[in-house]
């Protein structure tokens, strides 16, 4: 059999209870066979006094109701009254008979049965003497009547009083034997009822003291587990816990409570050791207990791996943004060296342009001064004058082709565009790279920005430059052939300038209208000169930028390589 602290709590209470309920059981027990006893000798009692007291009072009642109604029988003098006491005299001594033979069947005792033979007795000759003088004294004649009245008193009635009396004796004593009985049972009653009230105090002191060891064997474990329990919310993982020599669900509880500990004291100390890991710059250290990491524990596993997965492919995608971002800046480099270079040799060019059209305008002033000269010799050369109109819408043609042809230009222009469009792309990767590579970035990211800027006014300048260079060139190139064209056709014109001077003094206001063409077009010429010499400047500032940008990009690389990344599989 197991001993107490070896068993369950569930155990312990059910054993507790039955030995509770045994005990309680044997006070009801006790009180019921008291009960029993009590209520047999209730009934005996009752049977035998309770009901032979009734019978004896009903005996003495139709006893002396018998004697009373031969009294009226004889002393009344009408003879209806007289018929009526005589059928009442003997439903009484009927009953009296009746009752007598009731109380014979309930003697028990034998003082009982010895004053119930005495009433047989004294009941010899009575009824005898009473019938015979119901049955004289019932006439109306008053002597008969007082002479049976006077036997009824002298005779009738001592032996009336005898019996009456031997009641009188037998109904006290079955009252003395009810009082005994009665007295015997509250003596048992008072009996129980200590007996009950010292069962009930003797199991609700064994109910206490099994109470008390069973609330104290798991009070005092559960409060001891309860303190142990706060220490490890708090982070106490390596605390023993408290010792319980019992085998019940504490002690389960508590080594349950001992491993739990255990695996989180095992689960913590690896995920620290992850953490340091990765905040040392190791990315490919991995978990030495995953068996450990059940449930809700496998969460935190899950979001320590995907952390070291993002931060590792991160930091590969940093890597190679630098050598990426190395790569363009040395391409940026090279293609503004290139720029640089084409922006001093259009400068050398617009130069050459700048002294070409200076001749022109001093040609056609000089032209003009001729023209005024000749004005009156013009008028006679009218025909020829027309020719020349001639000429000089050819050279208007000439002109609408340079519009074609500045159209074309625009193409051009068009692809620098592009490759200055490239080049901002290329500033604004730039831009995005220094954004992922944090702190180290912000240096590189304030250069994309120039380059970019740069690289927008490169743009614009390469528009405008192309557009006046080309302008310019096929301009000269046509306003050349017209000129030629003119000049020949003045050389003419000037044989006849007598004779068409109103059309020599055209020519000349148109010469004039060319002068002031001309000056505004060297104008042109002189801004563009100043486009060039800023791109050219722009061009070397963006080399110079690229260069750093390529500086940066290795820094940057370097602070990646301090990392170990994970293999690639």
């Amino acid at each position: 059999m197991k001993k107490g602290h070896e068993l369950k709590i569930r155990e312990r209470l059910s054993k507790s209870y039955l030995q509770v309920i045994f005990i309680a059981s044997i006070s009801a027990i006790v009180g019921i066979i008291a009960l029993l006893v009590m209520t047999r000798m209730y009934n005996n009692a009752l049977n035998n006094y309770g009901f032979s007291q009734g019978d004896i009072g009903k005996a003495m009642t139709a006893f002396s109701g018998a004697r009373s109604e031969v009294r009226a029988a004889v002393g009344y003098m009408d003879e209806d009254i007289i018929s009526d006491a005589k059928d009442t005299y003997y439903t009484r001594k009927d009953s009296f008979q009746q009752y007598l033979d009731d109380i014979e069947s309930s003697m028990v005792t034998q003082a009982g049965k010895d004053a119930y033979n005495q009433i047989v007795k004294d009941l010899d000759g009575y009824w005898d003497l009473s019938d015979q003088l119901i049955e004289e004294g019932s006439t109306t004649d008053q002597e008969i009547s007082k002479k049976v009245q006077r036997r009824e008193a002298d005779e009738l009635g001592p032996a009336y009083q005898v019996v009456y009396n031997d009641l009188k004796n037998l109904m006290n004593i079955y009252v003395q034997k009810g009082d005994q009985i009665e007295s015997v049972l509250a003596v048992m009653e008072i009996i129980a009822v200590i007996i009950m009230i010292a069962v009930i105090i003797l199991s609700i002191l064994s109910g206490r003291r099994y109470g008390n060891q069973i609330a104290d064997g798991i009070s005092k474990p559960l409060q001891q587990i309860s303190e142990r329990l706060k220490t490890f919310a708090e982070g106490d993982l390596d605390s023993e816990f408290p010792e319980h020599d019992a085998k019940d669900e504490v002690a389960e509880m508590i080594e349950t409570a001992r491993k739990m500990a255990d695996n989180l004291n095992v689960i913590i100390s690896d995920s620290g050791k992850l953490l340091n890991e990765m905040a040392d710059g190791n990315f490919a250290v991995a978990t030495e207990h995953e068996e450990r990491y059940t449930g809700k524990f496998n969460d935190l596993l899950i979001g320590i791996r995907n952390m070291n997965r993002k931060i590792d492919e991160s930091l590969r995608q940093v890597e190679e943004t630098a050598e990426q971002v190395s790569l363009g800046s040395g391409n940026m480099a090279e293609a503004a060296q290139s720029l640089a270079e084409g922006a001093t040799e259009q400068a050398g060019a617009v130069e050459e342009l700048q002294a070409t059209i200076a001749d022109i305008t001093a040609n056609v002033e000089h032209t003009a001064e001729n023209l005024q000269k000749s004005h009156a010799d013009a008028r006679k050369y009218a025909d020829d004058a027309d020719h020349s109109r001639e000429q000089m819408h050819a050279m208007v043609e000439a002109m609408q082709r340079i519009s074609e042809s500045s159209m074309k230009i625009e193409n051009i222009i068009s692809e620098l565009e592009d490759i200055a469009s490239q080049t901002n792309l290329l500033s604004l990767n730039a831009s995005i790279e220094a954004a992922r590579a944090g702190e180290a970035g912000k240096g590189f990211a304030v250069v994309a920005d120039q380059i970019r800027k740069l690289a927008e006014q490169s743009a614009a300048s390469a528009v405008s430059t192309r557009e006046l260079i080309e302008g310019s060139i096929h301009d000269v190139e046509e306003g050349n052939k017209a000129v030629a064209l003119v000049s020949e056709t003045l050389d003419e014109v000037i044989k006849g300038i007598n004779d068409i001077a109103d059309t020599s003094k055209s020519l000349s206001e148109n010469s004039q209208s060319q002068a002031t063409a001309m000056e505004q077009a060297e104008q042109g010429v002189n801004q563009i000169s100043e486009v060039v010499q800023s791109n050219s400047a722009m061009a070397q500032e963006t080399s110079a930028t690229s260069e750093e940008l390529s500086a940066q990009a290795e820094t940057l690389d370097n602070l990646v390589r301090q990392f170990t990344l994970r293999e690639q599989k």
